[in-house]
């Protein structure tokens, strides 16, 4: 269908899929909002709550009167979330539904928050009109308005006394006030009340594992669960390879067999979860080297029987590869400071020394002096290229402009291209990368300025130049003749 004019978009994102599987049905969504009229809304669902990987749902577009009409196939309930201007929109859809809701006032970012790739909107519950309060959605918001009263009221108490008792009480009164209602809401009573459990336990497994996980299924797309198991398991890594020293090499049947040696871990599922998210967050506490999370991943895949743990561990493989020794650098599209657009393919044919910085941290401008050095040494064989993540793009222009006579190197402007940040993992700055010439890894993570980086360069320099001189030049010819 032809358009006469481009559609922004605004993109509804993270669409969480229940435990409620049923037969193929449909969700209509209908209602008018004239502030949104000729945008469309992305809709978006997590692969999977580990690493939260999306992927786009559906799209629906409100037309020139303002209006919205659509109707989509939907077989579970789902919890969708919605980035929408300043908010963070959600809504729990069940099949078979039709909901005609009303959108938050549309409030635009402004321009520090659209530049700011750590931005995080504010949350707020869409309205809907042909909901009664006995719905799903006024259930499970007036019951975590009132769980989180209770958790603010009795946290202290709970934290010192590990009153058990207490916790149960409190427990008993939301049920009281909240009984019954769909599996689904139940389900997120149950995995709820675990908050309440963590502040009362003295034996985390005792008390809060075999009551509220170790007969349980995992609920691969039941967003309470996954709060409740992050929680729980946060730091179970440390916990892990305390307890247990491999004395060969590890395997991924070997972490699950460890685990279900724990009488609250006999559930496969839970056992494979539990691997899963070992072997993720040791990735990220730095007690599995990189290549080892990466094969361990690929064994998870390859020899589980279980579908969602197959596909879980691909998606976390494939994340994880990309960050990978001898891997593509993922390339993207940045301007500089002066408005031109350039690509990490623009400096094929030279190593780049890819670092993240803030012009307001003392580490990045501490290295900012040292990598003037370095660029005034190996420019002709090294581009240093900085992307610049700072929210506030007038201060970061202004402090380049003022020392652009010692900082003359490339300053790329992040923008709105939070994709960059998830793509090369920047949880703090600096963080600094090697590419070769050829676009690929050489160092992942890369050493600081401080951290002898002239000297691993140059012998890094010194092996790719070795490589060269073995490869055969495009006139030579070989012993095949070409």
């Amino acid at each position: 269908m032809k358009r006469s004019k481009v559609i922004p978009i605004i993109v509804l994102v993270c669409i969480y899929t229940s435990v409620l599987y049923g037969q193929n049905q449909t969700v209509r969504i209908y209602g008018s909002a004239p502030e949104y009229k000729n945008y469309a809304l992305v809709f978006e669902h997590f692969q999977n709550f580990i690493n939260q990987e999306q992927s786009e749902l559906f799209t629906l577009e409100i037309n020139e009167q303002g209006t919205f009409d659509y109707t989509f196939p939907l077989n579970v309930t789902t919890y969708a979330f919605a980035d929408i201007g300043q908010f963070r929109a959600y809504i729990y859809l069940v099949p078979g539904k039709e909901y005609h809701i009303k959108l938050p006032p549309f409030r635009p970012l402004s321009q520090a928050q659209k530049l700011n790739p750590f931005f995080q909107p504010e949350p707020i519950v869409i309205g809907i009109l042909n909901e009664s309060s006995e719905g799903l959605n006024a259930r499970i918001r007036d019951f975590d308005h009132v769980l989180g009263n209770k958790l603010r009221n009795y946290a202290v108490k709970l934290i010192t006394t590990k009153n058990k008792n207490l916790a149960k009480a409190i427990i008993d009164s939301l049920e009281t006030e909240f009984p019954n209602g769909s599996e689904f809401f139940r389900m997120h009573k149950h995995f709820s009340y675990t908050s309440l459990a963590l502040l009362a336990s003295r034996n985390k497994e005792q008390d809060v594992v075999q009551k509220y996980f170790s007969q349980f299924p995992v609920f691969y797309n039941l967003p309470a669960y996954w709060i409740s198991f992050k929680e729980v398991f946060a730091g179970y890594c440390h916990t892990f390879f305390n307890k247990y020293h491999f004395q060969t090499t590890i395997t991924y049947g070997s972490i699950v067999d460890s685990i279900q040696s724990s009488p609250f871990f006999q559930r496969p599922d839970l056992a494979e979860m539990l691997a899963l998210w070992i072997i993720y967050e040791s990735y990220h506490e730095n007690l599995l080297a990189p290549k080892t999370a990466l094969q361990l991943f690929q064994q998870a895949a390859n020899k589980t029987n279980i579908e969602p743990i197959k596909d879980i561990a691909s998606t976390l493989y494939n994340r994880m590869k990309i960050l990978m020794v001898g891997e593509s650098a993922p390339n993207f599209k940045l301007p500089d400071f002066s408005g031109t657009e350039k690509s990490l393919n623009d400096f094929k044919g030279k190593f780049v020394y890819l670092n993240f910085i803030h012009t307001d941290n003392y580490a990045c401008r501490k290295d900012m002096k040292l990598l003037k050095k370095i660029h005034d040494k190996f420019y002709r064989d090294l581009e240093i290229v900085s992307i610049v993540i700072d929210e506030n793009y007038e201060k970061a222009s202004q402090f380049l402009n003022e020392n652009k006579n010692n900082f003359n190197w490339n300053f790329l402007y992040i923008a709105m291209q939070g994709e960059i940040i998830n793509n090369y993992n920047v949880q703090a700055v600096p963080l600094y990368y090697l590419i070769n010439p050829d676009g690929k890894f050489v160092l992942v993570p890369a050493p600081a300025p401080e951290e002898n980086f002239q000297e691993v360069f140059i012998s890094e320099y010194n092996k790719w130049r070795r490589l060269q001189l073995r490869k055969p030049s495009s006139s030579q010819k070989t012993l095949f003749g070409k």
